[in-house]
Parts: structure tokens; sequence; C-alpha cells
């Protein structure tokens, strides 16, 4: 079974494999370079599914003999208690039947936010602040903020086991 996402990042690629091969056999995930269409941060979970739902579709266009694409969209949404941070996830088939799923996620410090809002996306802020390089290349914020106990690949592969729900029971998401 081939499977197309929508990125190149092995942090998205990985979870997609993982969560894929506990269901099916003979499992290939391919990445794909795609634009998402919205802002490098996005956010609002509007924007984030927008984003996501681009990238399943268009990966899924790009691999001709892919069963499922799949979008992979971080960003940020305003809640009553601050802004949030998690991944979106959307998987789409053949068909044009859609999953979408979501990681979990944290409310980010004033500082972060305030990087944001100057024009940094959430890597380059994370980075800024705690001198890494490339967080999201690696563990991610996640990984960051909870020490390792989250990683952003841990994460992910929550919102794609969320997402692929719909296509694990056909018979009640029609």
């Amino acid at each position: 079974m081939l499977i197309a996402v929508g990125s190149t990042n092995i942090t998205k690629i990985d979870p997609v494999k993982e969560v894929f091969a506990k269901h099916f056999k003979n499992v290939v995930v391919q990445g794909v370079k795609v634009d998402s269409g919205v802002d490098d941060q996005p956010m609002s979970d509007d924007e984030m599914y927008q984003g996501a739902l681009t990238r399943a579709k268009v990966a899924l266009g790009k691999v001709k003999m892919g069963e499922f694409g799949v979008g992979i969209e971080g960003g940020l949404h305003k809640r009553s208690y601050g802004w949030f941070e998690h991944s979106l996830v959307v998987i789409v088939d053949r068909k044009g039947k859609v999953g979408v799923g979501v990681s979990g996620g944290l409310v980010l410090p004033d500082k972060v936010i305030e990087r944001i809002q100057g024009g940094e996306n959430l890597e380059q802020a994370i980075d800024h602040i705690f001198g890494t390089k490339k967080i999201g290349e690696g563990i991610g914020m996640f990984g960051l903020m909870t020490r390792g106990v989250v990683t952003r690949t841990s994460g992910v592969a929550h919102g794609v086991a969320f997402a692929l729900a719909p296509f694990l029971h056909p018979q009640v998401y029609v």
C-alpha cells in the first residue's frame, strides 16, 4: 500500500508509516514536497484544515499509485485560555473520502506568541528563545516543552490515528 504525505519532513512521514503499518500490510510512505496554500504560520483551525487538506490532495495527485494522501499542518488557534498549538491531520482517498484528526497540544507562553505576532513562525520563535536549530525537524516544540515525553513525531501519530478512523470504520462514517 502506497501512502503519499504532503511533506518531506521525517517527523511527519514516520508517524504516518507507524500508524498505517498497524492496520495495513506492506505500507510504503512517500513524502512529496507540496505547497499548503496557507500562511507559513497558520493562526486558526480553519487555516490548518485548509493547509492539511491541500497537502493531502496535492500529494495524492503527485503519487499516481498512492491509495491515500496525508496532509499535516501545525498551527495555532486562539482560545479563551490562550494561544493553543497543535497539528491537524487530513487523510483523503481516491474516492474523495476525508478523515480529520488532531494531535494533542498546549498553550504557548506569551514570549513565543509575541515573537510570532512580530512575524516569526513557531520554529523560528522557539529556536530564538531556546537556542535550538530547526526544532521542527527534530523533537519539535512538543518534545522541547515536555522534555521528551511527547515529541513532534509521537504527537502527530495521534492525529494520524484519529484521521484514519473513518477508513477503519466505514460502516459508521458514511
